[in-house]
Order: structure tokens, then sequence, then C-alpha cells
């Protein structure tokens, strides 16, 4: 079974940098009962693979949709390396979006959203 080769306190980061940007978005109406129903649900999860981490948005524990991809190990991109989702199974390998090692690489490349 794949295991995660990135510390999972970065994952746990990047996961709260997400939801973050999804309560921002929300703005003045993120105080609205439905709306905190809504963020209550929102949820990120990692699912691991041999080569990359699939990082997924949940609903109520359901997966709705693949947020980004994370290298994990080096290949064509280096480990931690974050990519944007071409498909459900697959990352765009065209260029790297961000590195889970450096957070300062996630502003306005990394939204609730997907990769930028």
């Amino acid at each position: 079974m794949p295991s995660f080769n990135v510390p999972v306190s970065l994952l746990n980061q990047y996961a709260e940098h997400i939801k973050a940007d999804y309560i921002k978005w929300w703005g003045a109406k993120a105080s609205q009962p439905h709306v905190q129903e809504m963020i209550a649900e929102f949820d990120i999860e990692f699912q691991p693979g041999s080569t990359y981490i699939k990082v997924v948005k949940t609903k109520k524990g359901v997966v709705e949709s693949v947020h980004s991809f994370i290298c994990n190990k080096d290949g064509k991109f280096p480990k931690g390396a974050i990519l944007k989702a071409a498909s459900f199974k697959a990352p765009a390998t065209n260029f790297l979006r961000a590195y889970i090692e450096k957070p300062e690489t996630w502003s306005g490349r990394v939204a609730w959203t997907g990769t930028h």
C-alpha cells in the first residue's frame, strides 16, 4: 500500500490553506447559517499513490472532485511539487504550480477551486 513521502504536517497545512480560501470566498455571507453548514461540510482528503498524492475535495465524506496532485517521489518534477489536476486520475504535467515545502509559493497559485 502506498504511503506519504512528504510530511503529513505540510499536507495538513495545505488542507487548511484550501479551507481558509473557501471561507474567504464566501466573504460576508460566511456568517449565515446555511453557509456555515456548507463550510462545515467542506473537507480536503489525501489519497497516496506510488507517484502522486491525490488531493480531493469531499462533502460529508464523499469525494466530489480532485483539487490537485502532489508528487510523492522524484520524477519529472521533484517530490513535493504541486500539480494541477488534468482529470480525476492524472495531473497536468506541463509545469508545476507550487511546492508543498514552501507555503509562500501557494499564494495566488492555490485556491479552494484548484491550482492555477
